[in-house]
């Protein structure tokens, strides 16, 4: 049996694919035990025994659906009945679509907002009071580059990551009391393995202001470890959030209107060889 110095955990939703499994495998690098939460059958059981075979942290799964309303409950109860002190939260868990909003399923729709807003709310509640126990923890929710921007095609998961950052900077202020550090993550085009395969059925090369989800990762720990707030990893996603927040009204709609003209939304008409900057980031954003 492994000897473990740092008795406490990360937890991390949606850890078995993407921006979560590439966070799982940089804490672990950081020598931090790991709590990991996925649906089943998304490769859980994998991402367990390649962390346990290249690091000596510990590493325990929890299979459940975030979108079931007593998921959060079922995941605070495992924690407590197992006594995992928990030191750093990550509600990485979340997904969007690209489809204009009458033509996409209620069910999706309902799903993106319990699972982006809803669970990410009940878990940061539940988890609180575990996370203040410890005399200092963080709590990282992840959002995205579109907190900052209209996305024509992704309007309601625009504004699911809106709500993520303005609920995480509420309670920036709100639990520095309690030394809960919060930071909010913000990608911008993320090559997770499902808009790789996506990509590559529809033969649209790698845009260069896109990162890999390892690159996130690592800017991502690091930043919170230093008490960031707002983490935007990559220079280029750095440049469009200071035009989000310095260009004009009137200058935004111009270069969105130009970005989607002619486009109806559908993905046949926005996998292009080499897309515009906006529009790429509009498919490739998590």
């Amino acid at each position: 049996m492994k000897t473990l110095k740092d008795q406490t955990y990360v937890l991390i939703t949606g850890a078995s694919a993407g921006i979560g499994r590439a966070l799982a495998f940089e804490f672990a690098r950081h020598g931090k035990n790991l709590l990991l939460v996925s649906l089943p059958d998304t490769g859980l059981a994998e991402t367990l025994q390649s962390i346990q075979e290249q690091h000596a942290v510990d590493v325990r799964g929890f299979v459940c659906d975030l979108t079931d309303r007593g998921a959060p409950r079922s995941i605070q109860a495992w924690c407590e009945k197992n006594q995992f002190r928990v030191s750093v939260l990550v509600n990485n868990a979340g997904f969007g679509n690209l489809e204009r909003l009458e033509k996409t399923q209620t069910e999706v729709l309902e799903n993106m907002m319990v699972l982006n807003n809803s669970s990410l709310v009940l878990m940061t509640q539940l988890f609180i009071p575990l996370l203040a126990r410890n005399r200092k923890s963080h709590l990282m929710n992840v959002g995205s580059l579109a907190s900052f921007m209209p996305l024509p095609g992704k309007s309601v998961y625009s504004a699911t990551k809106s709500f993520v950052y303005s609920f995480s900077y509420s309670l920036y202020f709100e639990l520095m009391a309690q030394n809960i550090r919060v930071s909010c993550l913000c990608p911008g085009g993320t090559l997770t393995e499902r808009v790789l395969e996506s990509m590559e059925k529809s033969q649209m090369k790698r845009q260069k202001f896109c990162q890999l989800p390892h690159e996130v990762a690592i800017e991502a720990v690091r930043g919170m470890y230093k008490d960031k707030f707002r983490i935007i990893p990559g220079w280029q996603n750095q440049i469009l959030y200071w035009l989000s927040r310095t260009l004009p009204r009137f200058a935004k709609i111009a270069i969105i209107k130009k970005a989607f003209q002619g486009t109806t939304m559908r993905k046949t008409t926005i996998f292009r060889p080499e897309p515009p900057l906006l529009r790429s980031f509009a498919l490739l954003n998590r």
